[in-house]
């Protein structure tokens, strides 16, 4: 194989390492049950787009609430959370599916816990935590746990690339393949 095959070669892999690492950090395809605890609040947030969630078996009986608002959190506490969606919650659920866009600056990257909050009254409607969906036991339950670390970003518990997890493994795999690339080009 000529040198030019190599690095192309390996290029092509870095490539494929930093989508799926993106993939990742924008979290689409992950889910999580909403807790419900005021307004009756209930469904499935999913994340469908890094601008965009969608809640399925949507259920709000109650939003008289005077500033209900979609929040994020990087942690699972809602109340250290921000503003992920400007479109205030003034009725019920008409619908058993609604989609929340992000537009107040926030993408799916920048959180893990979603829920509706009452910004006037510091009061938690319900919450999720957003989780991949690995299969699971095919009744759509999440089987891959997240954590926050120390600088805020989720990482999943499970093995991935060989013991990393998540982005950062992925970043660590394309340097490796990297150091490797210019090694054997040095040696031909």
């Amino acid at each position: 194989m000529k040198p030019t095959q190599i690095i192309l070669t390996l290029l092509s892999l870095a490539s494929a390492a930093v989508q799926a690492a993106d993939s990742d950090k924008n979290k689409q395809g992950w889910s999580g049950k909403l807790s419900t605890l005021d307004g009756g609040l209930q469904g499935t947030v999913t994340v469908s787009a890094p601008d965009k969630l969608v809640i399925t078996d949507y259920k709000l009986e109650d939003a008289s609430a005077p500033a209900l608002y979609w929040w994020g959190s990087a942690t699972s506490s809602l109340s250290d959370g921000f503003r992920i969606s400007n479109k205030h919650v003034t009725e019920a659920a008409t619908s058993d599916t609604t989609e929340i866009m992000l537009d107040a600056g926030k993408s799916t990257a920048d959180f893990m816990t979603v829920g509706l909050w009452c910004e006037k009254f510091s009061a938690n409607f319900g919450q999720a935590t957003l989780m991949e969906q690995t299969g699971g036991n095919g009744n759509g339950d999440m089987t891959t746990p997240t954590m926050t670390t120390g600088s805020g970003m989720p990482q999943t518990t499970g093995d991935k690339m060989n013991g990393s997890h998540g982005i950062v493994g992925a970043v660590e795999w394309v340097w490796v393949m990297a150091g490797l690339g210019i090694f054997t080009f040095l040696l031909m």
